[in-house]
């Protein structure tokens, strides 16, 4: 591996690993029952944004929605 391929697969790297960084815990709840649960931010596998939204995807076609923040 060549020195600027290197760099260039390093940066790519790095900005991967802080953009997956930028996820947030988000809340949902049942309208039928009230009942809420929490879709975590996920560290651990390569894009813990997509971890997240397939959570909130999943919740979302069993009739669940977003809890508001206020």
């Amino acid at each position: 591996m060549t020195l600027p391929t290197l760099r260039r697969f390093c940066a790519i790297a790095l900005l991967a690993g802080l953009l997956g960084g930028c996820t947030e815990d988000v809340a949902m709840r049942d309208p039928q029952t009230g009942r809420t649960e929490i879709c975590a931010q996920s560290l651990q596998g390569l894009d813990p944004w997509s971890q997240t939204m397939n959570c909130v995807a999943n919740h979302e076609a069993e009739g669940w929605v977003r809890a508001s923040n206020s």
